[in-house]
């Protein structure tokens, strides 16, 4: 009889290193959502977004704007303040596409124009916070501390 490590591809029938096995078979699922948000250009395969390096782009998806932004707080953050910084990276860009397409309207109709781009940039923020609730890397508010979300996971 001749050892199992002399067969051809006998990594088949015996594996000799446990914890690799075991983290691939189980997995950590955080961890891969968090680095799947960090790196999205690779899955999107976006040009503009992996050449930015790690700044944030308002080509990038919410979710990982969100993210990002989320990383830069503590424990708890306020949703006030989270929106205002999605709010300002997004419409930074928003801001030179309209310069040129900028024609000369009534006021009504600019803040319509506004509000409409308001409640755009809150549907997008609600979504975004949404589905970093459900991936498990916030938490919603308690009732003590309504106008706060609490990260949960921290670091990659």
């Amino acid at each position: 009889m001749q050892p199992i490590e002399c067969m051809p591809f006998h990594e088949l029938i015996c594996f000799k290193d446990v914890d690799n096995l075991q983290s691939a078979l189980v997995g950590d699922p955080r961890r891969r959502i968090q680095i799947d948000l960090l790196n999205f250009y690779k899955i999107l395969k976006c040009g503009c977004c992996s050449n930015s390096g790690g700044t944030l782009s308002p080509s990038m998806h919410d979710t990982s704007i969100m993210y990002t932004l989320a990383q830069e707080h503590g424990d708890l953050i306020n949703l006030h303040d989270l929106f205002q910084s999605f709010k300002a990276s997004i419409s930074s860009s928003e801001k030179k596409g309209l310069k040129k397409l900028a024609s000369p309207k009534k006021r009504k109709d600019n803040t319509h124009s506004q509000n409409n781009s308001d409640a755009c940039f809150q549907a997008r923020f609600c979504r975004a916070v949404m589905e970093l609730q459900i991936t498990g890397l916030l938490r919603m508010p308690s009732k003590r501390r309504p106008d706060y979300v609490q990260r949960v996971a921290f670091g990659v």
